[in-house]
C-alpha cells in the first residue's frame, strides 16, 4: 500500500479540522501543512472582544497545534503560489527567504480562507492603513486598538456580526461611533426588519448612531482620514473600520482548472472540487443550501469546521458527507443576543416559498420568578407543507432556541412537529410555555385559517 501524501493549505478552523479528521482516519498519512502566518492558529471571532477589553490581549487568541507529536510537517511563513493538478504538486514560497519549492501530493485540501472586502469607494483604498482599517487578523486588530487611543470619532461600514461587535467595542473604549449599512436594517442577511428593530433600539441605548439604508460615498483625507460622506452628509471621523464582508482570492485556483462558482470553489458532498483528489473547505467554498438546494455562501466557523472534518476524512481514504449549511449563527450586540438559522423572509421568497410566520415575545422565566429576561422568536414556514424555513431570535437565550430550530431543520421537521416538541421546564431557567413553542403555534394558527 502506497503512502498517502496529503497537503493542507491553510491552518484556520477548516484546515485544523481537516488535519484532525485526516489523522484520525489514516494515522500513517504523510501530512504537510502550508501556512503563511508565523504562528499556527488564531480565533478570529474573538477579535472585537480584544478591542473592547473583555479579552485582555491578542496573544490569547493564538493557539499552537501540536504537529510535532502528530508527525505532521508544518511549514509556517510559506505561501501557496500555484497548483499543478496534472503533476499533483503545489508550488510554495518561503516568505522569509524567497525560496520556492514544489511539494507533491496525492490529496490536496484547500483551506485558504478569505480576505476583507473593501468596497470601491473613492479614498477608501488610498487611505487603507491611514485611518481606514479592516479587521480580520490579530495584526490589523492591533492596529485598530492603537489607532483608537486618544481618538474620538469612529465609523464602521457594515451592520453584520463583526461590524456591530466592533462598533460596540469602540464605543466601550470611549469613542463616538456611527454604523453605516447599505441595506435597510442590521443583520440584513439573517433577520427580518421587525426582528432587527430590537438591534436598532440597543444601538441607540448604547449611544451608537446607526445609518441604515445608506452608504459611505467618499472617504476624505490626504495623509490620514479626516471625514466620510454618507448620503451627502459629511461626518468627521478619526478612523473607519470596513466590515463589509470577505472574499477569497481564487485566481490561482481557477488558473489550475478548478471550477469556481458564484460564491467560491464548487465542491460535491464530500468537499471534493471538480478535480479528483483536490478538496476545499471553509470560507473559500460554495456550499449547497439544504432548503433551496441551490448554491449558497456560509462563511462561518461552525460551517468551516464541519466541512474540514468531511474533507479531511475523505482525503485520508474515509467516507463522510456534508449536505450544506443552514447558516446558523449567533452574535452579541451589547447585552443583546441575536441568533438565526435558515432563511429570513427575503431569501425564503427569493427561492419561491410562500411564507407564513409566527412571532412571539416572552420571558426566559415565569413572571412570578425573579430574573426573567425578554426574548422574541420568529419562525418562518412554508404555507403549503408546513416545512420549516428558518427562525430568528433576539434577547437572552436566543441561541438556545435557534439551536433547537437548527436541529429541527436538519431533521426535516415541520412546524407541526416542532410545536409538539417537549422542551425542558424549570421556573429557574424557563417558562412552561416556551416562546419558541408559542411562535410555532402562532404560525400553525395562520396556516389553518
Amino acid at each position: 500500500m502506497t503512502e498517502n501524501k496529503i497537503v493542507i493549505v491553510g491552518l484556520g478552523v477548516g484546515g485544523f479540522s481537516a488535519l484532525l479528521a485526516a489523522k484520525k482516519t489514516s494515522p500513517d498519512a504523510n501530512i504537510t501543512i502550508i501556512e503563511r502566518r508565523n504562528y499556527d492558529m488564531f480565533s478570529p471571532c474573538g477579535l472585537p472582544f480584544v478591542i473592547e477589553g473583555i479579552i485582555p490581549d491578542l496573544e490569547n487568541l493564538k493557539h499552537k497545534v501540536p504537529t510535532e507529536s502528530m508527525g505532521v510537517l508544518k511549514l509556517l511563513e510559506h505561501e501557496l503560489r500555484s497548483i499543478d493538478t496534472d503533476k499533483k504538486s503545489v508550488q510554495v514560497v518561503d516568505l522569509t527567504t524567497g525560496t520556492e519549492k514544489g511539494i507533491e501530493f496525492d490529496n490536496l485540501i484547500l483551506a485558504i480562507g478569505s480576505e476583507p472586502f473593501i468596497p470601491p469607494i473613492p479614498g477608501a483604498r488610498e487611505l487603507l492603513g491611514h485611518g481606514v482599517y479592516t479587521i480580520s487578523y490579530p495584526e490589523d486588530t492591533g492596529t485598530i486598538i492603537n489607532a483608537a487611543k486618544g481618538k474620538k470619532h469612529a465609523a464602521v461600514m457594515g451592520a453584520g456580526p463583526i461590524g456591530l461587535e466592533v462598533a460596540v467595542a469602540l464605543k466601550a473604549v470611549g469613542m463616538d461611533v456611527i454604523v453605516v449599512e447599505m441595506l435597510d436594517w442590521a443583520f440584513p442577511k439573517a433577520l427580518d426588519k421587525d426582528m432587527a428593530s430590537a438591534v436598532s433600539k440597543t444601538l441607540k441605548t448604547l449611544g451608537i448612531r446607526s445609518l441604515m439604508g445608506k452608504a459611505v460615498e467618499k472617504v476624505i483625507g490626504e495623509d490620514h482620514i479626516q471625514s466620510v460622506v454618507v448620503d451627502g452628509e459629511t461626518l468627521d471621523v478619526d478612523l473607519l473600520v470596513a466590515a463589509s464582508g470577505v472574499r477569497a482570492n481564487l485566481s490561482f485556483v481557477q488558473d489550475a482548472g478548478i471550477e469556481v462558482g458564484r460564491f467560491g470553489i464548487t465542491t460535491d458532498m464530500g468537499m471534493m472540487t471538480s478535480v479528483k483528489g483536490v478538496f476545499a473547505v471553509g470560507d473559500c467554498v460554495e456550499v449547497t443550501n439544504p432548503l433551496s438546494h441551490r448554491p449558497w455562501s456560509s462563511q462561518l466557523a461552525n460551517s468551516g469546521y464541519r466541512q474540514g472534518a468531511v474533507g479531511g476524512t475523505n482525503a485520508a481514504g474515509g467516507y463522510a458527507t456534508y449536505d450544506g449549511s443552514f447558516t446558523t449563527f449567533v452574535s452579541v450586540v451589547g447585552d443583546l443576543e441575536v441568533a438565526a438559522t435558515g432563511f429570513n423572509s427575503y431569501f425564503a421568497a427569493l427561492y419561491g416559498f410562500d411564507v407564513v410566520s409566527g412571532k412571539a415575545k416572552g420571558k426566559t422565566k415565569p413572571d412570578w420568578y425573579p430574573g426573567g429576561k425578554d426574548i422574541s422568536v420568529k419562525v418562518l414556514v412554508d404555507s403549503i407543507t408546513g416545512k420549516l424555513l428558518g427562525a430568528q431570535a433576539v434577547g437572552t437565550g436566543a441561541a438556545a432556541r435557534i439551536n433547537v430550530v437548527a436541529a429541527a431543520l436538519k431533521g426535516g421537521l415541520t412546524v407541526y412537529d416542532l410545536a409538539e416538541v417537549e422542551l425542558a421546564y424549570c421556573p429557574a431557567v424557563s417558562e412552561t410555555y416556551d416562546v419558541l413553542t408559542k411562535a410555532c403555534d402562532f404560525a400553525v394558527r395562520k396556516m389553518n385559517k
